[in-house]
């Protein structure tokens, strides 16, 4: 496989602070050379910001600004964009990036599964916080910062075509938003009652019928996957840890129930923030993730 390894290394903006040490991490511990080690071809770019800091909406779109560049030209050389990033919003640039490189129908029938313990679908009307991370879901479907989120182009995205799994931390009004919304959500207490394989093979079948529709080929996945959707024991250095997670294995699986029904177009993989004690466990959750998805796509 023909892979770009995308770091993004900021954290609201910033650059290499908080979750934004993540993605170097990563390179560090090892995860390009892994995947070269397992024979497929590794290129690694990193987006850049490309104005000086000025708030933190303006910075988190000039950085993904760059990353849609990075990703569409990953997409346009036939390379599989892995986006690692230190915040959720690197989906933004991921997003916008795939349907400015997808065939037009292709790129018309983009799928998104989400799996994070947070909701990410705030809007500012919402938000207890108005914390920024916490709105990215609801800004790629156009429900919240519409005017920051043009700036990337391209249409929201249909929230007929998203998926939303593993939430177990949401705000009241958020939680009440998202099951109101057309997405279809698989609550993190759906996943521990029934498992992975029942509770989210259904809703994954269904987004691949709405997905597919006038297809003739597996519709096309963009896989988001915020490292907190783990539960602490497996991945303990994140900003925001919520207990009742998946197991590594069980997101293993759920990139393999993926792969199965999409092609996998991009990976996000978010929110490792090193500086403790469970730095090495949640690299290594993150490394094994990462390959999954590869062998997988």
């Amino acid at each position: 496989m023909n892979i770009s390894l995308i770091l993004v290394p900021y954290d609201l903006g910033r650059e290499d602070v908080g979750s934004g040490r993540g993605p170097q991490a990563y390179v560090e511990a090892g995860a390009a050379a892994t995947l070269r080690a397992l024979g497929h071809h590794v290129v690694v770019a990193t987006a850049q910001r490309r104005g000086p800091f000025r708030d933190e909406l303006d910075a988190v779109v000039d950085v993904n600004e760059a990353l849609a560049d990075l990703v569409a030209e990953a997409v346009r050389k036939r390379r599989l964009p892995l986006v690692v990033a230190g915040n959720c919003n690197a989906a933004l640039g991921a997003g916008a990036g795939l349907q400015a490189s997808l065939p037009a129908q292709e790129g018309q029938h983009l799928a998104l599964v989400w799996l994070d313990a947070h909701g990410d679908f705030n809007t500012p009307s919402t938000s207890r916080t108005s914390y920024l991370d916490g709105m990215p879901l609801a800004m790629l479907t156009g429900r919240a910062h519409p005017h920051a989120r043009a700036r990337l182009g391209g249409a929201p995205l249909a929230e007929r075509f998203v998926l939303h799994a593993g939430g177990r931390d949401l705000d009241p009004e958020e939680e009440e938003a998202l099951a109101g919304s057309a997405a279809l959500v698989v609550t993190g207490a759906n996943l521990r009652e029934q498992g992975v394989a029942a509770a989210l093979g259904p809703a994954l079948d269904e987004l691949a019928t709405r997905a597919g529709e006038k297809l003739t080929d597996l519709p096309p996945v963009h896989l988001h996957i915020d490292i907190d959707v783990l539960d602490p024991s497996a991945a303990p250095s994140v900003t925001f840890p919520s207990p009742g997670g998946l197991t590594l294995p069980e997101i293993l699986t759920t990139v393999e129930m993926v792969a199965a029904r999409f092609r996998v177009r991009a990976l996000t993989l978010t929110s490792f923030a090193p500086g403790g004690a469970g730095d090495a466990a949640t690299c290594a959750a993150g490394t094994a993730i990462l390959v999954m998805v590869a062998g997988a796509a």
